[in-house]
C-alpha cells in the first residue's frame, strides 16, 4: 500500500510541476508584451511631453513679445497685416497690436450711431427685370 501512494505521488507531482511550468512560461510572455508596450507608451509620451513644452514655451514667448509691444504703443505690432489673426487679449493691450486695416475698422465700430451715415438705398429701377 506505500508502494501505491509513493507511485500516485509520482504521476501527480510531474503533472503538477508541467502545469506550473506552463503557467509560469505564460506569465513570463504576458510580462515580457507588457513591459514592450511600456516601453512603447513611454517613447510616446516623452515626445509628446516635448511637444507641449515647446507649445507652452512658443505661448509665452508670443504672449511677451505682444504684450511688450502692446505697452509701448509704437504702432502694430511686428507681422500684423491685412488678413493676419487677431492676437488673443491680454489685460493693458491696445488696439495699436492690431493691423491698420483692423484698427480702421474698429474706430468705424466705436462712432456713436447717429455719426453713421445711413446705408445707401438701392435704386429699384436697376434692379427690376426689363420689359
Amino acid at each position: 500500500m506505500v508502494r501505491l501512494l509513493v507511485s500516485f505521488a509520482e504521476v501527480v507531482m510531474p503533472s503538477m510541476l508541467g502545469l506550473l511550468k506552463a503557467r509560469e512560461k505564460n506569465v513570463r510572455e504576458e510580462v515580457a508584451r507588457l513591459r514592450e508596450e511600456a516601453e512603447r507608451v513611454q517613447a510616446a509620451l516623452g515626445s509628446t511631453q516635448a511637444e507641449l513644452s515647446r507649445l507652452a514655451d512658443a505661448r509665452a514667448t508670443v504672449a511677451e513679445v505682444l504684450s511688450r509691444d502692446g505697452s509701448a504703443g509704437a504702432g502694430p505690432a511686428p507681422g500684423a497685416v491685412a488678413g493676419s489673426l487677431v492676437p488673443e487679449r491680454i489685460e493693458g493691450m491696445g488696439v495699436q497690436v492690431l493691423a491698420a486695416e483692423y484698427q480702421q475698422i474698429l474706430s468705424v465700430l466705436a462712432e456713436p450711431a447717429a455719426a453713421q451715415k445711413p446705408a445707401p438705398e438701392w435704386n429699384h429701377a436697376l434692379l427690376s427685370e426689363p420689359a
